[in-house]
């Protein structure tokens, strides 16, 4: 028995050692020196990473690898980043994020249809019609959720993060599930918490992987498996529930009115429609995934990104005048409900380049990583070889004064209004959606309901820091997230 292990042993090390002898010696980019094996540089990775990369870029130059949680990564900055966004044959967003999150075990009823495509053929494209909703749902929920009372008071409200988790979802529920669903607490509550939720798997620290690459994703699927821990349960049941009042429902009145039945607008039922939908046996759970899918997708990046702009401009109560009156000649274009039409959107110039600006200095320092498809040269010869992990140094792209222009350190709100660069227009100075053929096909919808929602606070509310100082975001290694200091708010006196 032990014999056959080690000649086992002795045959699978001498078979690497060939393979590596055969293979043509590569190009590759340094590896930054590391005092520690098996750690690496994982601990400057995770708690000094802005001076670390800085270092490493000064020292190693555009390109360079660091040995992090048990595996070579390479780190990639701004000279070279369009290649990795633009070489969709060479490099893949999608199967990085698979190697790390269990989507397929959480979702396993999704079906051949793409979620994405189907937002693109039933979303996306109809933004000017889902627009007077979208203002209404942002309105309720905001009187909601940000409820000051008389004109006198006011409260503090921290974790902003929390608060637009529950604000941006309703609009998205009303529009994906019917006007009637997303008054429902429990489905406010699942769209804004399925991705925290199910984002564990993300943020809790890859270590089984230093035993092997891809051991910590296989040891999470198996805590699906068996069912020791699923976090998709509780939300999929809300929505199957909800989906298949809605679906019954709907279907027992068009049998009932027939040609009179008025159809609703929605997501829900642009899917009821599609061919292969099959009314006699509505499988709830495959829609269920699809939305869940799309949940994770969207709210997170909306809502953090609405919390930073938000936060941002608490932080700098001296521009909080201009974009009021900025809005409030936007504002005589609504209607006697005060619902502005879809194109006032393209008149918030200064809020539009405000978002934009919160954007581009969110604070992560990495970002848009990508699996390597197949052996790469890049442009200055340096090469990758196939399933190596690439990220893109966004810190490197953002803090260069030639993409950005003078002083691109600080936050200066209105540098983009003269530049025709919308917060929603991707570029190579510009990575918050990604690039590309496969940048991300909501950024529209998202910047559009971060405007509508910025508009109406702007107008009925006053609000500042707690701490009267500039809140700066959180860090988790390379990654931020918005800043969960307080905002004082209360209701502007006109």
């Amino acid at each position: 028995m032990y014999q056959t292990i080690i000649l086992g042993s002795l045959l699978l090390v001498s078979l690497y050692i060939l393979k590596r002898v055969r293979e043509p010696k590569k190009n590759m980019p340094p590896l930054v020196r590391y005092k520690f094996p098996i750690i690496g540089h994982t601990y400057s990775y995770l708690f000094n990473c802005e001076e670390f990369l800085k270092q490493c870029k000064a020292e190693y130059g555009d390109i360079f690898s660091l040995y992090v949680w048990g595996q070579v990564k390479t780190i990639v900055g701004k000279e070279y980043s369009q290649e990795i966004l633009s070489r969709d044959d060479a490099f893949s967003f999608a199967v990085a994020f698979n190697r790390r999150f269990p989507g397929g075990e959480l979702l396993k009823n999704l079906g051949s249809i793409s979620p994405t495509r189907l937002l693109k053929d039933y979303i996306f494209c109809k933004l000017n019609f889902y627009s007077e909703r979208m203002q209404k749902s942002l309105y309720l929920a905001t009187q909601k959720y940000i409820d000051i009372g008389d004109h006198n008071e006011q409260k503090t409200f921290n974790n902003m993060y929390y608060l637009m988790t529950r604000i941006i979802s309703t609009p998205i529920a009303n529009i994906f599930l019917g006007e009637e669903e997303y008054q429902y607490d429990e489905i406010i509550n699942t769209f804004a918490e399925i991705t925290s939720d199910l984002s564990l798997f993300l943020i809790i620290p890859p270590i089984l992987d230093i035993i092997y690459p891809g051991l910590q994703n296989y040891f999470n699927c198996i805590l699906i498996r068996t069912g020791i821990y699923n976090p998709a349960l509780k939300h999929q049941d809300i929505l199957i529930k909800h989906i298949n009042n809605q679906v019954c429902k709907r279907l027992q009145e068009k049998d009932k009115y027939g040609d009179s039945w008025k159809r609703p607008d929605d997501f829900l039922q642009d899917i009821m429609e599609l061919d292969g939908f099959d009314s006699n046996n509505v499988n709830c759970s495959s829609l269920a995934d699809k939305i869940c899918a799309l949940l994770f997708a969207s709210i997170h990046t909306t809502a953090s990104g609405c919390a930073n702009v938000f936060m941002d401009l608490a932080s700098r109560p001296q521009y909080m005048q201009e974009l009021y009156e900025e809005q409030l000649e936007v504002h005589k274009e609504a209607d006697e409900n005060g619902v502005l039409p879809f194109e006032a959107l393209n008149n918030m110039k200064k809020l539009d380049s405000f978002v934009r600006e919160s954007f581009r200095l969110s604070g992560h320092i990495v970002s848009l990583e990508h699996v390597v498809l197949k052996d790469y040269t890049f442009s200055n010869g340096l090469q990758v070889p196939k399933d190596r992990i690439v990220n893109i140094y966004a810190e490197d792209v953002y803090q260069d004064e030639s993409l950005q222009g003078p002083n691109p350190k600080s936050f200066e709100p209105f540098r983009h209004v003269d530049v025709n660069a919308s917060a929603a227009k991707i570029g190579k100075n510009y990575l918050s959606f990604g690039g590309g053929k496969h940048a991300c096909p909501g950024r529209y919808f998202a910047i559009n309901e971060i405007k509508f929602f910025m508009h109406n606070m702007i107008l009925n509310y006053n609000f500042r820091t707690a701490s009267g100082k500039i809140e700066k975001r959180r860090m988790i290694g390379p990654m931020a997230l918005p800043s969960s200091g307080g905002i004082i708010i209360e209701k502007r006196v006109k």
